[in-house]
């Protein structure tokens, strides 16, 4: 129930004026909530508010990038043995270079005057063995010749001693690097000749000086068996008899025939040659001639001296 605000009649509902007064009634209308509005929307808006200052505290760091990620992951992950991969790499290519020089002299005892495709230090890896099984075999053949002289000497003269440990002690590794210095270097000057005179004589050139040299030692490759053979022949050998040691001598014969042959076919398989061929072979063969007088001028001065030693010292005994 309303009442009118000037004379206190009552006043029906919807009523626009006092029917006693006749003031005019104000429709009050209820208001709406607002404080619930303005309470509400805090309300609304709070979470959103702390929603965000939550994200933004909590926000996560941008993601790294995927080469970063594998970086990391590398680095975190052990790391296999370098040393054990690489002496795995490293024996398998042994075995294939093995394989390969194996099958290069195979060749080349089949047919020497064929060149074969081989190793790129095929020939040079067969005259350095070369060197040293013809360095080893000198040094023991004049071990045997020494003990032999010393021996008769000793049957001779009571009292020669003090030699035998002089030329025993002269008589070892000493000659033996001698003789394989010696014998691998005059065959490496030779084949530079070669080389040369090829250069001088030929429009048709070898590439390189290494495929001189696997032609070469490719011809010659049955000096590797002789070296073999020769050593043998010398370990046979006795220190109190040196009839053993012609058949030594023959057998280096064969090893300066076989050299000889290699070296001189040069000469003749020169493709297209400026001058005839004779000159050619002709100027390999002095100028190796010369330089076999050189090399063993030098060892035969060398131990011309140790047996001269020998001699004096049997003489003042």
């Amino acid at each position: 129930m309303k009442y009118c605000t000037n004379c206190g009649a009552k006043l029906k509902d919807g009523a626009k004026f006092c029917t006693s007064c006749g003031q005019a009634i104000v429709q009050k209308t209820e208001p709406k909530p607002v404080l619930e509005e303005v309470v509400a929307e805090p309300q609304s808006q709070q979470p959103v508010v702390e929603k965000q200052a939550v994200t933004e505290k909590v926000s996560p760091q941008p993601e790294p990038q995927p080469k970063a990620v594998e970086q990391a992951e590398a680095t975190a992950q052990p790391q296999p043995a370098p040393a054990v991969k690489t002496a795995v790499v490293n024996n398998e290519k042994m075995k294939q270079v093995a394989g390969n020089y194996w099958s290069w002299l195979a060749s080349a005892c089949k047919k020497p005057f064929t060149p074969q495709e081989g190793p790129k230090y095929a020939g040079a890896i067969t005259l350095l063995i070369e060197g040293i099984l013809f360095g080893l075999s000198i040094m023991l053949l004049i071990r045997k010749i020494a003990r032999a002289v010393m021996s008769v000497a000793s049957a001779l003269i009571n009292s020669f001693v003090t030699p035998i440990p002089t030329i025993e002690n002269r008589v070892g590794f000493y000659v033996f690097f001698a003789f394989f210095s010696i014998t691998v270097i005059v065959a490496f000057v030779m084949i530079g000749v070669n080389y040369l005179v090829e250069q001088s004589f030929s429009e048709a050139k070898h590439p390189n000086f290494v495929t001189m040299i696997n032609n070469i030692a490719h011809k010659s490759v049955y000096l590797l068996p002789l070296n073999l053979l020769f050593l043998l022949s010398v370990m046979m050998i006795s220190d109190q008899n040196l009839s053993g040691m012609k058949f030594s001598l023959v057998v280096i014969g064969l090893m300066l025939a076989v050299w000889t042959i290699a070296i001189l076919a040069t000469g003749y398989e020169i493709v297209k040659p400026k001058f005839d061929r004779f000159y050619a072979t002709f100027a390999i063969y002095l100028v190796d001639a010369i330089i076999y007088y050189i090399a063993y001028s030098v060892l035969y001065g060398a131990y011309y001296e140790v047996f001269k030693e020998v001699i004096d010292r049997l003489l003042n005994n």
